[in-house]
Parts: C-alpha cells; sequence; structure tokens
C-alpha cells in the first residue's frame, strides 16, 4: 500500500514533468511570438480593477486549499461584488464545499485519461463562457496548472515566480514564494496583486452545526460513545505527497501504552481515511489486547464533515504534519503535531495560533526537504526520515500532559 501511494505521486509528478514541460515550452514559444510587447507586471492595473471574475487554482493539498481560504476571504471583503470559480481535483471537491469559498468549483477528474479530457473540456468551456478576468495559480509551479491558467483565458494570470522561460512566458504577474515567510503571508502576496490592503491573514474558520453533532452521535452511537470529554483523537497518517512526515508506528504504540497507563479514564480515537484503514490495523496489531480495547478505530468511518465535528467537540488532536492539523485548526481544535521533512515555519502555527497548537520539530541540518523545486521529500535519507525518528514519545507525552491540565 505504501509502495502504491508513493507510485501515484511520483507518476503524477513525472507526467506534469516530461509530458507538461515540453507543452509549456511549445506554448510559452508560440505565445511570445505572438505577443511581440509581452511584459509582467507586479500587480493587476489600476484601470482592470476591480475584477469581475477571478479564477483560483489548486490541485494538490487538502491543507494548503484550507489555509489558502484566506484569499477568498480578503478579495470578498475589498471587492463584494466580484465572482470567485475554484479549480482542482475531485477528492478536494468535500472541503471545498465545507469551506463554501467559491461561487463555483470546477472538477477535474483524473481517475483515466477519457474522464480527465472530459472534465478538463467541461471546465474550460465554462471560463471561456464566463470570461475570466483574472487566474490565480496558487499551486507550486506545476506546468498542468499553468496550463490551465493560460487556456482558462484569462488575460492577468499570477503564479509563483520561477526563472524559467516557459514559466515567465506564461505567468505575467509574477508572485514571490518567499522560503522565509509563512504560507498565509505568502499567499498575501496573491491579493496584494489586486490592491488590497489590512488583509486578515488567517483562514477561514469552519463553523460546526447542531446539526452535524446530531449526525456525528448517529455514528458515534454505534462505538458506544457517548461523551467525548473521556477521548482525545490520534492520527497517525499522513498523505501521500510525502509518507516520510509519519512518525513511526513503534513510536506511536509507546505513546498511546504510556498516555492510557496515565489516563485511566480516558480513550483514544483514532482517525483516518478509508484508503488508511489498513495502515490502523497494522498499527492497532501492535499493541496489546488491554490497549486496542480503549481504542476506538474510525478509520473511514466518518465523511469530512463528520471528521471536523468531532475534532471540534475533542480536548486534544495528536497528528503528523498533514492535512487534518489544518483543517483541525479551522475548527477550533487544539493540537500537538509532529514535524520532520516539512517546515513549521512555512507551515506551522501562524502568530496567535501557537497558543493552542504545540509542535514537535528536532530541525535536523536536511530539514524541511518536503518542497517542489528544492528536493524531493526525503531523499537525502532514503525515505527512513531520522528527523521524525527522533521524536521521543516523552516528547509527545510531556507536551499532552500540559495541554490536559490546563
Amino acid at each position: 500500500m505504501k509502495y502504491m501511494q508513493i507510485r501515484r505521486i511520483a507518476i503524477l509528478k513525472s507526467i506534469d514533468y516530461l509530458v507538461g514541460g515540453p507543452i509549456c515550452f511549445v506554448l510559452a514559444l508560440i505565445y511570445r511570438l505572438t505577443h511581440p510587447f509581452y511584459r509582467t507586471y507586479l500587480q493587476v492595473p489600476v484601470q482592470e480593477l476591480p475584477p469581475k471574475k477571478i479564477l483560483v487554482l489548486k490541485f494538490i493539498g487538502i491543507g494548503s486549499i484550507t489555509l489558502a481560504s484566506s484569499i477568498f476571504k480578503n478579495i470578498r471583503n475589498k471587492y463584494k461584488d466580484t465572482k470567485i470559480y475554484f479549480m482542482t481535483f475531485r477528492e478536494n471537491k468535500e472541503i471545498l464545499e465545507i469551506l463554501d469559498l467559491a461561487d463555483k468549483v470546477l472538477i477535474i477528474d483524473p481517475r483515466n485519461p477519457v474522464v480527465l479530457v472530459k472534465t478538463i473540456v467541461q471546465s474550460l468551456l465554462f471560463c471561456w463562457k464566463e470570461r475570466i478576468d483574472i487566474a490565480f495559480d496558487i499551486e507550486f509551479y506545476s506546468k498542468f496548472s499553468t496550463m490551465m491558467s493560460l487556456f482558462s483565458g484569462a488575460r492577468w494570470r499570477a503564479g509563483f515566480y520561477l526563472p524559467k522561460f516557459w514559466r515567465n512566458s506564461l505567468v505575467n504577474i509574477p508572485v514571490y514564494f518567499n522560503q522565509s515567510r509563512h504560507i498565509l503571508e505568502i499567499f498575501s502576496m496573491f491579493t496584494n496583486t489586486l490592491l488590497i490592503e489590512d488583509q486578515d491573514l488567517y483562514p477561514k474558520k469552519i463553523a460546526t452545526t447542531g446539526e452535524d453533532k446530531t449526525e456525528l452521535f448517529v455514528v458515534l452511537k454505534d462505538y458506544n460513545i457517548g461523551d467525548l470529554n473521556k477521548f482525545i483523537a490520534i492520527n497517525i497518517h499522513a498523505s501521500d505527497l510525502a509518507l516520510c512526515r509519519r512518525w513511526p508506528l513503534k513510536q506511536f504504540v509507546s505513546l498511546v501504552q504510556i498516555f492510557l497507563s496515565e489516563y485511566k479514564d480516558t480513550n483514544i480515537i483514532l482517525t483516518g481515511a478509508p484508503k488508511e484503514a489498513l495502515y490502523s490495523q497494522e498499527f492497532l496489531l501492535l499493541l496489546p489486547q488491554e490497549c486496542r480495547q480503549r481504542i476506538i478505530d474510525l478509520t473511514g468511518k466518518l465523511s469530512l464533515r463528520q471528521f471536523l465535528t468531532l475534532l471540534s467537540q475533542l480536548s486534544l488532536f495528536v497528528t503528523n504534519d498533514t492535512g487534518p492539523f489544518h483543517m483541525a485548526k479551522a475548527v477550533g481544535a487544539k493540537t500537538i503535531s509532529l514535524w520532520g521533512p516539512g517546515s513549521i515555519d512555512l507551515y506551522g502555527p501562524y502568530q496567535e495560533e501557537k497558543k493552542f497548537h504545540d509542535v514537535i520539530y528536532k530541525r535536523y541540518l536536511c530539514s524541511p526537504c518536503l518542497y517542489v523545486y528544492r528536493t524531493d521529500a526525503g531523499y537525502f535519507c532514503g525515505q527512513k526520515a531520522p528527523c521524525m525518528q527522533a521524536i521521543a514519545p516523552e516528547d509527545v507525552m510531556a507536551i499532552i500532559r500540559q495541554r490536559l491540565k490546563n
């Protein structure tokens, strides 16, 4: 399973590089020849504001999409009549519906080549019909998103700056990806191109309703859960974008044993997506029977909305650096997150969020290694992630004690 997950991302990256690279080069050459006076801009010209219709493109990373909600929030605060559309992969549809960011979500479905081409054509036809003014390509240097931005018909196309001929020719409003700043500040540079000042950089909060809680407890009733005050949640998983972000199972096993021995009246809920169920089972089999009896495995048992509602009701969520961490922040859950390949300076808790979200990060010399156009995650350690192995169960347990005490 782990091999297949890594393989999927590797294939997508290879296609984007090997197929998308030559296509983008040819498109860039044609664009330069047909636009002899082409130039780039640092912002959308004042006479083009306010924009009527904006297309935002982000295809990978449910956590990044959650963080990017700040872009939509600030656009709507400044330009209330502007229509905003979001183009993404099918797997992100549910989080976008929950966040309620866009006037319309354009779904690209990569399940097979036929469906992929069909959904691309449908999405682009919609863009042409709507006459998009501005495209924000907030994907990280993807050739595919660059092409979709160009083919959307938008006159103004903002994207992260890269000193490459194809990129500079197809993105006419370059945005600086400043690795020394937090991603929320980097995202704000897109809205800066629209002359939006005094921005609220924090992501949009996700509110849960009484109806959401009722639906959740209908599911939890099957597991004899009636009081969530006696539970914390643990996420042992990480998305296939970089599986080396997972803290080793043996450390999670030790943490759970220590926790359950100290907190006799508090049990654990194990969370995860349906495709992660086998990994959860592998983890549970490493635990003694007396520990397994106090763990409720909800991996793959909840919808995304039910999962978010669950997090909003718990006193603590322990997780790897992955999408659920960012969603937990959005619903107001308190978290302890474990970091290694990822950067807490770029993606960790931002400013005031640090009061409620603890991080554990050992700062190895080769960390962070996750981000594109620098290196592949885990390349220099053969996916062994010593930066994650160095986190001791007692490091996590010390923070859990403090959080639960407070």
